[in-house]
């Protein structure tokens, strides 16, 4: 499956979120309601579909894929790119706040590296088997490992 992120235009003053699904095998299409305008979409090791809000500061949102339901937890920080951890959590970029975190099922902050200052951290993954984050400084010109202990 291919996961996407849509906004689409409701009527004049309206735009709905859509997190969307492409089959490769036949071309069909599933659409997703979902709150707030996601930007980035990444799949969690148990399958969840999660997302950063786009035009907001504080949106990381959680869509179940077998219910149809989504749930936007509010984070500070700036949230940009998400990546899956173990367990079903996510670890996200916090530009604004200069650092990443990681982000439990039930939308509690679990884990954080350090705030680092002018580093605005933008893209981040995850070394396969849930191996530490990786991730960029895009103001400091430099790439990041968070090392798990």
């Amino acid at each position: 499956m291919v996961w996407f992120a849509d906004q689409v235009l409701v009527d004049p003053s309206t735009v709905q979120g859509v997190i969307g699904r492409l089959d490769p095998s036949d071309g069909s299409v599933t659409t997703f309601n979902v709150d707030g305008l996601p930007r980035v979409v990444s799949i969690a090791t148990d399958g969840a579909v999660w997302f950063t809000e786009r035009f907001t500061p504080q949106g990381v949102g959680r869509l179940d894929p077998e219910t149809g339901e989504s749930t936007v937890f509010a984070v500070d920080g700036g949230p940009l790119d998400i990546a899956p951890a173990t367990g079903g959590s996510m670890w996200f970029s916090r530009t604004t706040a200069g650092n990443i975190a990681q982000i439990s099922s039930a939308g509690v902050i679990i884990a954080e590296s350090k705030v680092v200052k002018g580093s605005v951290p933008f893209g981040i993954t995850v070394v396969p088997d849930g191996g530490d984050p990786w991730f960029t400084m895009l103001d400091a010109d430099k790439i990041a490992a968070l090392q798990l202990r």
